[in-house]
């Protein structure tokens, strides 16, 4: 095992998917404002990151980053999953509903957005897969994975954007996909957190319970602080793994009572990450966001101005989930 000299590190990630990552559980004209918030977010984001030197890793799902339905149409893989739930098969009937253009569907285009993270020079741009590709639902295979890798690593391409790193939509994965992910190149990817209510298992195996279960853990400390060693990061399939730590959940009218708690349940994991010197990593979608968009920053900003704090008496820095790959290989090299 290697002993790596390496201090905390504070790594963000988003899940970016506009309505392509909400389609089959969320009815558009309900979560309209989620969806249109979340393009009023990402620059507000960005601001935020710049301001407090955050450097995020972004994972966008491949069909937002067109800007016209015809090259949409002509980036389609094959062969296509074809998942015994009928709401997860989009081809063709949801893509015949979309808008021509950017201009004209805000819902399903966000080409823009991703030029708007890209000129920043400051974050890295992975995949969410090219169709918020669900591996453990039944009618994925391998062979329509790989082709779905293989159209968003076409696109990013194309857009002078190539990827490295992979966080899987519902965090689901396996070994399989994890060896069809190393063939196709990537470094690494964004894996749950090390506890039974967070394992990865497809819609059909979850639980009332164990999303109740999860819940809580938001709160309160129900499975532990997820810190991560920088020496258990390389994973068997030959990728780097870099965990998720805790999902940052939105606002809530509801729990307002309940914000100090939610915010200390962050705290004190990051404050125990900078000590130990291991990696704290916090992710959420910028939907997320959409609604209650002020709150939700200003929430955000209390956990940067803890990472600041932190990064001055700990040296506990922000890192993409590329840099961490890059800072182990250093080492491992040596």
């Amino acid at each position: 095992m290697l002993n790596l000299p390496l201090k905390g590190a504070f790594v963000i990630s988003l899940d970016f998917e506009l309505y392509w990552g909400v389609r089959d559980s969320r009815d558009l004209f309900t979560y309209q404002e989620n969806i249109l918030g979340a393009r009023q977010a990402i620059p507000k984001l960005l601001a935020l990151f710049q301001e407090y030197k955050i450097k995020a890793t972004i994972a966008a799902v491949g069909l937002l980053c067109f800007d016209n339905k015809e090259e949409l149409i002509k980036s389609i893989p094959s062969p296509l999953p074809h998942y015994t739930n009928p709401k997860y098969n989009w081809y063709p009937d949801h893509l015949n509903t979309i808008g021509a253009n950017e201009t004209e569907d805000k819902f399903h285009y966000g080409l823009s957005l991703i030029k708007e993270i890209q000129a920043t020079q400051q974050h890295e741009l992975a995949t969410h897969t090219f169709a918020h590709y669900y591996t453990l639902e039944e009618g994925a295979t391998p062979e329509s994975f790989r082709a779905d890798l293989q159209a968003a690593k076409k696109r990013a391409a194309t857009l002078n954007l190539p990827f490295n790193s992979i966080i899987f939509p519902r965090n689901q994965y396996n070994d399989v996909f994890l060896a069809i992910c190393k063939e196709e190149g990537l470094r690494g990817f964004r894996g749950t957190e090390d506890n039974w209510i967070y394992r990865p298992l497809s819609r059909v195996l979850e639980s009332k319970w164990r999303r109740a279960v999860r819940f809580l853990d938001s709160y309160f400390n129900i499975s532990g602080s997820h810190c991560h060693n920088w020496e258990d990061l390389k994973h068997p399939s030959g990728l780097y793994n870099i965990p998720s730590s805790r999902f940052l959940r939105p606002y809530s009218q509801k729990l307002r009572l309940f914000e100090r708690l939610r915010l200390k349940r962050i705290t004190n994991a990051m404050t125990h990450a900078a000590i130990n010197g291991q990696i704290f990593h916090i992710w959420w979608h910028p939907h997320n966001f959409g609604k209650d968009l002020q709150i939700n920053l200003a929430f955000l900003r209390s956990i940067l101005e803890h990472q600041n704090t932190l990064n001055k008496i700990y040296g506990f820095e922000s890192h993409t989930m590329n840099k961490c790959y890059s800072l182990i290989n250093n080492y491992e090299q040596r």
